[in-house]
């Protein structure tokens, strides 16, 4: 097929589906506003132009979809979220401040989760956030032990950077007061030396098979198809899964050739997982890694980056920081998940090896040191462009703002943080700190590329709530976090549409309604760029669609 332009000529190629009488805003600079698209047989943008424009390319087959004035735009792209994670979450108990207010309530619900399943190996919580606890504290293991003395039970903070474990899962785990603190981790301990049951970054996940089931295939393929179906209801037709382990890309492979994975989903791999795997010397390639089962095409399912994490995160006191944190009061700076020259090995070989490199760093001093680590491998092996990216890229000052444009770095954002946590953030670093994380406004007007995401499940990771957030930078309690930095509708909408196809390098199919790329959008009751954020929830999405096929609210449409 040869792709037409606005005004439909260059091809006689008949339409399957044609989109007419919305507002489509196609994020393509050359026509940004239209009022219709066709769509291709195949999923691709036909055309897009006045509803004139297009007309002409309707046959008796074609089926004709009026939007009656209706906004549609490119699909959200959530270029930094956890999949498995949210669809395995899906299952798990809410335990979201939404939810629950405090730890009695937190107690209560998983209690009734023992009660329903008795059978249960292993009682786990979700979306626990001490910060929105009323006396700001942390479970321990004897709130836990409540629940159950002879069942582990394990509570996932809200960031995924900590966990919370009773006193069962302590013993199965075997942390006791004399075991060390595992490397880019932490046992945290009482004043007598006792561990609490909090868990910090790697004593989270270590050891983790002991007391958690590993998941079968069908579980997981279940799980992806959970997330999958709870993406679309929010308009996202694209997702990034930021920590994938090398033995799992086939069991996405498996969730797309079953078609209940139906987002198009790019894996980040975990790189020090697979130079551990690979053995000293061996670094494979990206076109190594890509799935090899099932008849998966790279339109559906991708291996894109080399994940790596430099540090941990704000609410749990774990990103690595130039000063101490405020509170509490004291010396500490967060914790560097690799040793610098260890961090420095890794980015360098997946550097060479030809990945685009996705980092993990909050912290000023972690993001300062993944720039270095970043300018180093340039040097020793100069490649045009990697587009290397630093996930979250949130604590920053004028120096490193610069560094970021210079170095050509994708700064990848996650809005939605400064609405649900920003109270917290505000506590753990001081108000001067917290004005200077995620300056979205800046960021743009410098030129540095960024793109937004969620990190979803640690927030809910609805765009609409992402967007909102970024031109409102409003915390739960009311805090404005520096308002000089809140970005336009117009800068928003495309950092959560364009740029994040650009920043996972699939630009050439995805991220515009422009012709000849997938016809992936979203359809919503009204106009982005035009409602005011005090008539924003009256935003909703009303229909999904992946390659012009509706896959969320079809009831809504009519033909």
């Amino acid at each position: 097929m040869r792709a037409v332009g606005a005004s439909g000529e260059g091809s006689m190629e008949s339409a399957a589906l044609i989109l007419t009488g919305g507002n489509v805003l196609t994020m393509d600079a050359e026509r940004p506003q239209v009022q219709a698209i066709a769509v291709s047989r195949e999923g691709r943008v036909l055309a897009a132009g006045s509803d004139d424009e297009v007309r002409h390319l309707a046959t008796a087959g074609t089926c004709r979809v009026a939007l009656r004035g209706r906004t549609l735009l490119p699909g959200f792209f959530d270029c930094h979220m956890h999949l498995r994670w949210l669809g395995v979450n899906l299952g798990h108990v809410d335990l979201s401040p939404s939810v629950v207010r405090d730890r009695e309530e937190i107690i209560q619900r998983l209690r009734r989760r023992l009660e329903e399943q008795p059978g249960i190996p292993c009682i786990q919580g979700t979306g626990y956030d001490q910060n929105r606890l009323p006396d700001g504290q942390h479970l321990t293991r004897y709130d836990l032990d409540r629940v159950s003395t002879v069942l582990p039970v394990r509570v996932v903070h809200t960031s995924g950077h900590a966990a919370v474990v009773n006193t069962r899962a302590l013993q199965m785990l075997g942390y006791t007061r004399d075991t060390p603190d595992p490397v880019g981790g932490q046992i945290v301990r009482d004043a007598q030396g006792e561990p609490t049951g909090l868990l910090l970054e790697a004593a989270s996940w270590e050891r983790l098979e002991r007391i958690v089931p590993e998941p079968t295939r069908e579980e997981v393929v279940e799980a992806l198809g959970r997330a999958s179906r709870y993406l679309l209801e929010r308009g996202i037709t694209s997702a990034t899964d930021a920590c994938t382990e090398p033995g799992e890309i086939e069991w996405y492979a498996q969730a797309v050739a079953r078609n209940v994975l139906q987002v198009r989903t790019n894996l980040m791999v975990h790189w020090a997982t697979v130079v551990h795997q690979a053995g000293e010397g061996a670094s494979p390639r990206p076109e190594e890694m890509q799935p090899k089962t099932y008849g998966v095409n790279g339109h559906r399912l991708h291996v894109g980056q080399a994940k790596l994490f430099a540090d941990g995160a704000i609410t749990t006191r774990t990103c690595y920081l130039k000063e101490p944190f405020h509170d509490p009061p004291g010396d500490h700076r967060g914790i560097l998940l690799h040793p610098p020259e260890e961090l420095l090995h890794l980015i360098v070989l997946a550097h060479e090896a030809g990945w685009q490199i996705a980092t993990h760093a909050i912290g000023d001093a972690a993001i300062r040191l993944v720039l270095d680590c970043y300018a180093e491998a340039q040097r020793r092996h100069a490649r045009q462009r990697p587009d290397h990216r630093i996930e979250h890229c949130m604590l920053l000052d004028p120096d490193l703002i610069a560094r970021l444009r210079r170095q050509n770095v994708w700064a990848i954002g996650q809005p939605e943080f400064l609405a649900r946590l920003g109270d917290a953030y505000v506590t753990a670093l001081g108000e001067e700190r917290a004005d200077r994380l995620s300056p979205y406004a800046t960021l743009d007007a410098r030129g540095v590329a960024q793109a937004f995401s969620s990190d979803n499940p640690v927030v809910p990771g609805a765009p609409l709530d992402g967007l909102r957030a970024a031109m409102e930078r409003r915390t739960l309690a009311g805090r404005v976090l520096n308002p000089s930095e809140r970005l336009s509708a117009e800068a928003a909408l495309y950092a959560y549409t364009a740029a994040p196809a650009f920043a996972s390098r699939v630009e050439r199919d995805r991220g515009t309604l422009a012709p000849g790329k997938w016809a992936d959008c979203v359809l919503l009751s009204a106009d982005p760029l035009t409602t005011p954020l005090e008539e924003w929830e009256r935003l909703q999405v009303e229909a999904t669609f992946v390659g012009g096929a509706c896959l969320y609210g079809a009831e809504k449409l009519e033909g």
